[in-house]
């Protein structure tokens, strides 16, 4: 380390390090205002992290030594960011907090271990009763992660590769029939909502209603414009092209993504009548750019505020189900499952190409249907 004085009268500290890809030397520095033994001390040490977070970035084969997970979720946070919706990266907040509680920041991160992992898991699962779907997030989250990882020479192998978790017992046949309301149930939900004594009672309705019709995620009904609805062979269809950004922002800075929360989700279906008439009654005198489900400020519907209604409307009609927006989407599922229409055309239809939730809400379709296909069964 060698120091030179400023024009303005500053030392700046340098220090030489040998770049691998090159074979050549390259330089970084630091400022203070004085060389005293103190400053020195501190210019060598803020040196020596510079030129180790620089040979870090260099990808030669060979793995970096002592570097933390906190480090890593440093670098990686940004990267993540650009590639998910804003929403979902809203959510990496909890995660975050999770990994931090209890895995810890200053872990060395070629510690981590498919072992470690699993133990971590089924621990979360078995001995603090975290719920399936938070263990399922926070393994994808940190296989985001180790794989930023692995691509940097952090670790040599992924620890998260065939990585097995020993899950509970599948849900009974009356759990999953909690995800999806009977066609009365359905009716009472809509009627409650129709007759509440609020001044957008029938723009909630109607919202539920299409939702049922459609399959769609809440974000992608509450985004969809006049333009993406549209007439061919005397059919209607509508293109789903975005998802409502809403997670952390108050109702006016709410807007809509021109990306769908995956790839699979970006599509086109077909509308059946119902949902063409609630088209026609929600598209009347509005432009081609305008959303649909709008409140009279023009602001989008509250996903809080339909959620609070729907709890009410359970207690009041005394379903023992959930309900939420996404049941909606779930019905939609069990009303073509009734109908007959096949898995792989349902999944294409919702947007994903895999669902857990989808293929057993399938497989449980309602009792009314499997009386039918008892019957036909009966008649072979």
């Amino acid at each position: 380390m060698w120091a030179e004085t400023t024009k303005d009268g500053k030392v700046k500290f340098r220090e030489q390090y040998k770049d691998p890809l090159t074979g050549k030397y390259k330089k970084v520095s630091v400022t203070y205002d004085k060389n005293t033994n103190q400053t020195r001390r501190r210019a060598q040490i803020a040196l020596e992290q510079k030129i180790q977070s620089k040979l870090r970035h260099i990808q030669d084969g060979n793995i970096k030594k002592g570097v933390t997970l906190g480090e890593v979720i440093k670098e990686w946070e940004p990267v993540y960011k650009k590639q998910v919706l804003s929403g979902t990266y809203y959510s990496w907040s909890t995660y975050k907090k999770i990994i931090k509680d209890k895995i810890g920041f200053d872990v060395l991160i070629n510690k981590i271990t498919s072992k470690y992992l699993i133990n971590l898991y089924e621990d979360m699962l078995y001995k603090e009763d975290y719920k399936r779907g938070t263990i399922i997030q926070l393994k994808a989250k940190i296989n985001h992660i180790m794989k930023y990882s692995y691509q940097h020479d952090y670790i040599s192998t992924l620890p998260t590769a065939n990585l097995e978790i020993n899950w509970p017992r599948e849900r009974k046949k009356s759990e999953i029939e909690e995800k999806f309301l009977e066609n009365d149930e359905l009716r009472k939900v809509i009627d409650y909502l129709e007759h509440l004594q609020s001044p957008n009672h029938h723009l909630y309705a109607s919202l539920c209603e299409w939702m049922v019709l459609t399959g769609m995620r809440f974000g992608e009904a509450t985004t969809i414009q006049v333009k993406n609805v549209y007439k061919a062979n005397n059919k209607y269809f509508v293109e789903i092209c975005g998802t409502l950004v809403y997670k952390g922002l108050k109702s006016k800075k709410q807007f809509k993504s021109p990306l769908t929360k995956t790839n699979d989700s970006q599509r086109t279906i077909l509308l059946p009548k119902k949902a063409v008439a609630i088209y026609k009654e929600f598209s009347k005198g509005k432009r081609d750019n305008d959303f649909m489900f709008t409140l009279s400020n023009h602001n989008f519907v509250s996903i809080d505020n339909i959620n609070y209604f729907l709890r009410k409307a359970k207690e009041k009609l005394k379903i023992p189900k959930t309900i939420s927006t996404h049941t909606f989407r779930h019905t939609h599922v069990s009303q073509l499952a009734e109908l007959g229409v096949p898995l792989y055309i349902i999944q294409k239809r919702l947007g994903h190409s895999d669902s857990e939730i989808t293929s057993k809400v399938y497989l449980h379709v309602t009792k009314k249907a499997q009386k039918k296909y008892d019957n036909i069964i009966e008649s072979l």
